[in-house]
């Protein structure tokens, strides 16, 4: 409730205005209608009529900011004022009227530019839509169009802006693109920049060879990276990558590794390598075999196997030992006739004086530095390049040529074709005695042969 005493603040107006009727209403307002905020009226009115009574009385000031009047920034409060303020256009008439009003004023040393523009200006020059005194003569810039204040009534009068010339700007680099920027020092005239938008680049970056990698870096003034393929500090060999101080195969006759130098043309870094020195002493292979300097290739069979050959070969001047396994012929004993099986020559091989009806064709020895094998073919007549049939329903039912090149012990090599029989099946067979003698004949013809070749190739192992 707003407690201001009629007796102090209003003691002026009382001889001129009777306060009787608007301290009721004040006291119905507060009392009877507290929300709708009507407290300040009676008050305001009876002020107001005073004030027509030319008694001023600033009443607002003593209700604890209850009743406060608020005005503009540029404006102050005054309980009473002239009733038609004074303006830029009003200075030179004569106000006669003496009413005083309430409310919002310019301050003093100031005046209003003109009743239709609420503007409080110190000298009366101009005021544009932008609400800012201007002195006459004054020159400013205003929504982009360059204006002047002008004496004698004409007020402002303008032209569109003119911006400064500025130094053309050509982005003209991979990756660049214009862009107009505000300007701070003039709004009205934006600046064109260059800026650099690096998805606009096409250059790729290249795939380096082995030993290198890539590098990019963007150059001052371009916006797009340049690429190099830079060295990796590294050896290269046989399409891989070797760190310095790692060992570097090369082949099996060198010690390699990768140094920290330079090769200057290829920029990868140097291997070096040392030849491993060559043994020139024959181990003893199972102290089976030894020989020297100044023996020849020699062989020797395992005393404790009739099968097994030890050699040693002097190649390159360098002596290199081996060790070969005799193959012997497949041995059937039920081929044999009774008491005839025995071994050959060198021990390890089986031989007996066949049956008539089993024909071993051929039997040659293969001989290859220090390789040793025998290749045999049962059932084949070498002679006649043909299968040998007898009086037997199992017969070949499919076979195939093949050619073997045969190496002999005289050095001489040969090559052979025979008939290689893949499948087998019964057919129909007819006997015939003159055949059989013929056949039987000619298979003991092959075996004598066959146990010769044998015997011969063994007498050269064995030298």
């Amino acid at each position: 409730m707003i407690t201001v005493s009629a007796s102090s603040v209003f003691q002026p107006c009382h001889g001129f205005v009777q306060p009787e009727k608007y301290y009721a209403a004040c006291v119905f307002d507060s009392c009877v209608l507290p929300n709708l905020d009507l407290e300040c009226s009676s008050l305001q009115i009876y002020a107001a009529t005073c004030a027509d009574q030319s008694v001023c009385i600033d009443w607002r000031s003593h209700t604890n900011g209850v009743c406060s009047y608020k005005c503009p920034s540029d404006k102050e409060y005054r309980a009473c004022g002239p009733l038609k303020e004074t303006t830029c256009k009003s200075s030179q008439q004569n106000e006669t009227s003496t009413k005083q009003v309430e409310g919002c004023f310019c301050p003093n040393g100031t005046m209003l530019y003109d009743s239709g523009v609420d503007v409080c200006v110190k000298t009366c020059g101009c005021v544009g839509v932008d609400k800012i005194p201007r002195e006459f003569g004054e020159k400013f810039t205003i929504d982009c169009q360059d204006c002047i204040c002008l004496e004698g009534g004409s007020g402002i009068v303008c032209e569109p802006h003119v911006c400064a010339k500025q130094n053309k700007t050509t982005c003209d680099g991979e990756g660049f693109y214009e862009v107009n920027e505000v300007n701070s020092e003039d709004f009205c005239c934006p600046i064109v920049t260059c800026k650099c938008n690096t998805s606009l680049c096409t250059t790729k970056a290249p795939k380096c060879t082995l030993g290198f990698e890539v590098h990019s870096h963007i150059p001052s003034g371009r916006c797009c990276p340049v690429y190099e393929c830079v060295p990796k500090r590294v050896c290269v060999h046989q399409n891989a990558e070797f760190l310095p101080n790692s060992s570097v195969f090369v082949d099996k006759c060198q010690n390699c590794f990768c140094t920290n130098e330079v090769n200057i043309s290829t920029q990868l870094n140097i291997i070096s390598c040392e030849h491993i020195p060559c043994n020139t002493y024959c181990e003893p292979v199972s102290d089976k075999l030894k020989t020297n300097k100044n023996q020849n290739p020699h062989f020797k069979n395992d005393p404790y196997n009739n099968c097994t050959i030890y050699s040693c070969v002097k190649v390159h001047n360098q002596f290199v030992s081996s060790t070969s396994e005799i193959t012997c012929p497949a041995f059937n004993e039920e081929s044999c006739k009774p008491g005839t099986i025995t071994f050959l020559p060198n021990g390890c091989c089986k031989t007996c004086n066949f049956v008539p009806n089993f024909t071993l064709s051929s039997v040659c020895w293969l001989l290859s530095q220090s390789n040793v094998a025998i290749f045999h073919v049962n059932r084949y007549s070498a002679e006649a390049n043909s299968m040998d049939h007898r009086c037997s329903c199992c017969r070949e039912s499919k076979t195939t040529v093949k050619k073997v090149n045969l190496k002999c012990p005289n050095g001489h090599s040969i090559s052979h074709e025979y008939i290689y029989v893949e499948r087998c099946s019964c057919q129909d067979t007819t006997c015939s005695t003159s055949h059989s003698r013929e056949s039987r004949s000619r298979e003991e013809n092959d075996k004598a042969r066959a146990l010769n070749r044998i015997k011969r190739a063994i007498s050269l192992t064995s030298q």
